[in-house]
C-alpha cells in the first residue's frame, strides 16, 4: 500500500486482524509516516461489549498506532463510518502528508448504516498533497532574489518535492538560476540525473564526491521538501551551518530551522512555491550552470570501471548494478530495499523526472522490496517494475512471493545473497575492529528452490558471465522472475558510503 502511494499519488489502502495482525502493519505504516506518505490503515478489533474481559487479541490499537500516524480512532458508532472515512482521507492527504488508522470493533463492523449521513465526497482528497498552498509573494520575490544574486546556488530536492511531482517547476528554476540540484534519495527523481544541472543523490549514501564538494562549496543552500536529515546532510555538516545561506521550504512548518539557521523560511507545498519562484526570477531565458558536471559524472564513472568489469567470485555487486542499467527499459520501476542496493541504485542508476525510483528511507527497514513491487505494479500496470534486495531482505518477507505468484504480477526479482546482514556486518567491520556479531547466516540456503516452491521460476548465478543472460531471460517473461545472484558483502566490497572509504 505504501508503494502503491508512493507511484500512483493516491493514497494506499490496507487492512489487518486485531492484534498480531495490528502489529504486522507497523513497519510499513511507520515507513510511511516518516517518509511523508498518504495511507489509510485499518484494523478490525474485539465487539466494543467485550472491552475489559481479557479477549482473545485484546489490546489498544488506538495507541499502537498512535506514534507512526497523523490520527489513530476507534469506530465506536456506525452511523458515523463514512464521515470517518472522509475525515481519515482528508487527514491523510493534506498539509504535510502521511498514515492515518482506524480501528473497527467488530459489533460495529455488524451494525447497520442505514440512513446514516453520507459526506459528499471530495475530489481533491483522491490525491496529495490535498489542497497544495504556495508562499507569501514577499517570501517567494525574497528566495528569487537570494537564488538570483548566488554565484554558487545549489537547491537539495527532499522527498516533498517528489511528492508533489514539482520535477517539471525544479528543473525550470535550475535552468532560469543556474543553480545546481542535488537531491535526498527520496527524492531521486526530482530532476532527469542526466540533466546539466543535477549533481545526483548528495550526502552519506549513495552520493558522489563532486556532488557532496558542490554542496561544500555552495554560497546559497535552498533545500526544498527536504526534512535536513541526517543521511542527506551527512549528520548536519553538509553544508555546514552557520557558514552558508540556506533558505527552507517545507509544507510542514514545523521541519523549519529545524536543523539550520536559516536566511529564510517557507511554509509551502514544492510544486506551488516553485511555479511561483519561476515567475519570479528575473529572467527567461536560461543560465548556464556554474558547474560543469558532465567530465566529473565521467570520472566518477571512469573510477570504478574496475568494479563493473570485474571478473570476481563471488560476484562484484557494482557488475550487477552495472549491467542491470544497460539492460532495463527507461521507463521501468525500481523498488529498491535497505542495504546494499540503496547506495547502488542511488549513485549509479541514472533516474528519469517521476516516481520511478522507490527507496525507503524513512525507517530503512529490511523486507521492503517484496511486498513493495506488488503495490507497484498495481499503481503503473504499463511499466516493468524490478525489485532489488538481499538476501537479509529475502528473508524478512519472504511469505510475499505466494501474493507475487497468485497475482502472476510480471515482477523482475534480483537478490545480492552474500549470506549476510552486509551492511551491519560492513559497520562493525569498520567501527568494530571486525568483532561481528549475529550478522551472517547459511551460504547454502537455496533460494530459487524457494521461489520455485511458491511457484515462481528463477536461476542461481554465481559466475559473473551469467549476470546478464539471466537479466534479459528475467525481463522477457510473462510472469514473475527471481535472480539469486551470489555476491560479495560490503566489508568486503563497499558500496558508495562516504564513511567507508
Amino acid at each position: 500500500a505504501e508503494v502503491y502511494a508512493r507511484v500512483s499519488g493516491r493514497p494506499g489502502v490496507c487492512e489487518a486482524p486485531s492484534g498480531a495482525g495490528a502489529f504486522y502493519l507497523i513497519p510499513g505504516v511507520a515507513e510511511a509516516y516518516a517518509s511523508s506518505i498518504a495511507m489509510i490503515a485499518l484494523t478490525t478489533d474485539i465487539p466494543l461489549k467485550t472491552k475489559g474481559k481479557n479477549v482473545l487479541t485484546e489490546m489498544d490499537q488506538e495507541s499502537l498506532f498512535d506514534s507512526v500516524t497523523k490520527w489513530s480512532v476507534q469506530l465506536r458508532n456506525p452511523g458515523r463510518s463514512a464521515e470517518a472515512i472522509h475525515k481519515a482521507m482528508r487527514i491523510s492527504t493534506s498539509g504535510r502528508a502521511g498514515p492515518v488508522h482506524i480501528s473497527l470493533p467488530e459489533d460495529v463492523l455488524g451494525a447497520s448504516t442505514e440512513g446514516a449521513p453520507d459526506p459528499a465526497p471530495s475530489r481533491q482528497l483522491t490525491t496529495f498533497p490535498a489542497y497544495p498552498t504556495g508562499g507569501p509573494p514577499a517570501d517567494v520575490q525574497r528566495a528569487a532574489k537570494l537564488l538570483g544574486s548566488a554565484e554558487r546556488p545549489v537547491i537539495i530536492a527532499g522527498g516533498g518535492t517528489r511528492i508533489s511531482g514539482a520535477w517539471d517547476e525544479l528543473t525550470r528554476v535550475a535552468e532560469l538560476s543556474g543553480a545546481m540540484v542535488g537531491t535526498s534519495i527520496t527524492g531521486k527523481g526530482s530532476i532527469d540525473e542526466k540533466h546539466p544541472n543535477s549533481l545526483g543523490v548528495v550526502g552519506g549514501n549513495g552520493s558522489r564526491p563532486f556532488a557532496n564538494g558542490a554542496v561544500a562549496d555552495a554560497d546559497l543552500v535552498m533545500f526544498i521538501g527536504c526534512k535536513t536529515d541526517s543521511v542527506t546532510t551527512m549528520k548536519w555538516t553538509l553544508p555546514n551551518p552557520g557558514s552558508v545561506d540556506v533558505v527552507q521550504v517545507d509544507i510542514d512548518p514545523e521541519e523549519l530551522g529545524a536543523n539550520y539557521p536559516l536566511q529564510l523560511g517557507v511554509a509551502a507545498d514544492a510544486r506551488t512555491f516553485l511555479s511561483e519562484l519561476v515567475d519570479a526570477l528575473p529572467t527567461d531565458e536560461g543560465v548556464e550552470p556554474w558547474l560543469e558536471v558532465g567530465p566529473l559524472r565521467e570520472d566518477w564513472v571512469d573510477m570504478h570501471r574496475g568494479h563493473f568489469e570485474s571478473v570476481e567470485q563471488p560476484i562484484n555487486p557494482y557488475r550487477v548494478i552495472a549491467t542491470l542499467k544497460q539492460l532495463i527499459p527507461d521507463e521501468s520501476i525500481l523498488v529498491v530495499d535497505a542495504g546494499t542496493g540503496t547506495p547502488l541504485a542511488s549513485s549509479f542508476l541514472d533516474s528519469p523526472v517521476g516516481r520511478k525510483v522507490i527507496i525507503p528511507r524513512g525507517f530503512g527497514g529490511l523486507g521492503y522490496a517484496l511486498p513493495g513491487v506488488v503495490g507497484a505494479a498495481y499503481a503503473h500496470r504499463a511499466s516493468q517494475v524490478i525489485g532489488i534486495m538481499g538476501d537479509g531482505s529475502f528473508g524478512m518477507a519472504v511469505g510475499d512471493l505466494e501474493t507475487i505468484s497468485r497475482l502472476e504480477i510480471p515482477v523482475l526479482l534480483i537478490q545480492f545473497n552474500n549470506a549476510t546482514f552486509g551492511w551491519i556486518k560492513a559497520l562493525q567491520h569498520y567501527h568494530a575492529d571486525e568483532r561481528y556479531f549475529s550478522v551472517d547466516f547459511s551460504s547454502e540456503t537455496d533460494y530459487v528452490g524457494v521461489a520455485k516452491a511458491f511457484g515462481i521460476d528463477g536461476i542461481r548465478v554465481t559466475h559473473p558471465d551469467e549476470i546478464e543472460p539471466a537479466i534479459k531471460e528475467g525481463l522477457s517473461e510473462p510472469r514473475p522472475f527471481f535472480i539469486d545472484i551470489v555476491t560479495a558483502s560490503e566489508e568486503e566490497i563497499p558500496p558508495p558510503v562516504p564513511d567507508w572509504f
